[in-house]
């Protein structure tokens, strides 16, 4: 029996495929969290991929209780800096900053990067406090060295990560983190879910057959093999967004939820591979293991935040090795 048809390559969920517009991708949301206030959030960069032995806990699982080996990335997590506080209020069902405080204890590093409101200002804390009964939500102001990490770059990634928990305890948590470092593991534990937000491997502008998987039309088509047969019919007079085009792949900011925290280790070189990771190099800072893979390519910024779609808890994975890398 002949195919006559066959399902659509290519998902139209992720329309329009265009570049990201930054690197570094700002969080759209943010999820509810109750509990002892703290940064939902953290930034990291990616090394590379091991292979990791671990005790499976996952409940009803095939191989509950077994050793499994799966794909691992690692993530390097140099500590962050709280470099200022921004203060937000809630009109029109919207968002709406009130006020923004800059740490004193900021390096040359962020004039660098040309903020035109880099100013700080002991004033800035007390109009916090007077505003205190208008905030609906405080965010810290983190900033990532990449130079920590073991890159060759010198100005610091600026990401804003909301603080959770009661809005009292999350302002006077935010006022007394203001200049001071924070570590991964004041953020995430092992076995805890996270949801990874990055900006995938770009391949620049390619063809309807590698963009969107059209099939190659036979040797005798006289107006080219690797092109879409027909893109519309004579009426309505335009071209429908659900036709594959040729365009931009790649490069584009993806979400990726619930990938599981193997390892939290505070010297990375125990999980750097002989050689050092493939065009990233040695790791000398503290890192994590992640379960499974993450967008993007070596060295690429990754935003670490608690999950939007929590699975049920389950025990942390028992580590057994982590080597070979894939």
């Amino acid at each position: 029996m002949v195919k006559d048809s066959k399902p659509r390559s290519g998902s139209l969920a992720f329309l329009p495929r265009g570049r990201a517009s930054r690197l570094v991708p700002r969080v759209r949301y943010w999820p509810l969290y109750e509990g002892e206030p703290k940064p939902l959030g953290f930034l990291g960069y990616k090394a590379g991929h091991l292979t990791a032995y671990y005790i499976d806990t996952t409940p009803n699982s095939p191989t509950q209780g077994q050793e499994v080996a799966k794909v691992a990335t690692v993530i390097v997590t140099p500590p962050m800096l709280a470099a200022g506080i921004v203060a937000y209020t809630e009109e029109n069902k919207s968002l709406k900053e009130l006020l923004r405080v800059w740490s004193s204890k900021v390096p040359v590093d962020l004039i660098r990067r040309k903020i035109p409101s880099w100013r700080p200002n002991e004033e800035d804390l007390r109009k916090l406090e007077a505003l205190r009964g208008d905030i609906t939500e405080v965010r810290i102001i983190g900033m990532a060295f990449p130079k920590q990490a073991g890159l060759s770059k010198k100005k610091p990634d600026i990401i804003e990560i909301k603080v959770g928990g009661d809005i009292e305890k999350a302002i006077d948590y935010a006022v007394s983190k203001l200049g001071q470092e924070i570590r991964i593991s004041e953020v995430f534990k092992p076995g805890d879910f996270i949801d990874v937000i990055a900006v995938t491997k770009g391949k620049g502008f390619e063809g309807v057959v590698k963009r969107w998987g059209v099939k190659i039309l036979p040797r005798k088509k006289r107006k080219g093999r690797r092109v879409v047969g027909a893109i519309g019919g004579r009426t309505p007079e335009y071209v429908p967004y659900t036709v594959p085009r040729p365009g931009q792949l790649g490069y584009h900011r993806r979400t990726e939820y619930n990938k599981r925290i193997l390892a939290i280790e505070e010297d990375g070189s125990k999980l750097t591979p002989k050689g050092g990771f493939p065009h990233f190099g040695i790791i000398r800072t503290t890192c994590i293991l992640l379960e499974g893979t993450v967008p993007g390519t070596p060295k690429r910024p990754i935003v670490l935040r608690i999950p939007a779609r929590p699975p049920p808890p389950i025990e942390p994975p028992q580590l057994l090795y982590a080597g070979i890398p894939v």
